[in-house]
């Protein structure tokens, strides 16, 4: 599943427009950071545990924070091989053009 299906099935159940937009843009800053370089795959990894926790305490506030961390970790690491397959067909595409 590509990164973008899984940041939907994530947001599933935030109706918030504006809510969503900064979710979106969240994980857009992360992404570009990491293909920037910025941040390696260790600090990906813990940047997107945080991320996705955050986005299931919005939206299941009253959930027990422990079971939150654990699905959230298990949400990271989808987002983790999803975010790395885009980062290497992005590097690339960057390396070698479009082929056009």
């Amino acid at each position: 599943m590509s990164y973008q299906e899984l940041l939907v099935k994530l947001m599933n159940g935030i109706v918030g427009a504006d809510i969503r937009s900064t979710i979106a843009e969240s994980f857009q800053y992360i992404l570009n950071a990491y293909l920037s370089g910025r941040i390696d795959d260790e600090q990906l990894k813990k940047d997107l545990v945080e991320f996705c926790l955050d986005v299931l305490v919005t939206k299941k506030p009253f959930e027990d924070i422990d079971k939150l961390r654990e699905e959230a970790e298990e949400e990271a690491e989808k987002l983790f091989k999803a975010v790395k397959a885009y980062a290497l067909r992005h590097r690339l595409l960057v390396r070698y053009g479009r082929g056009e």
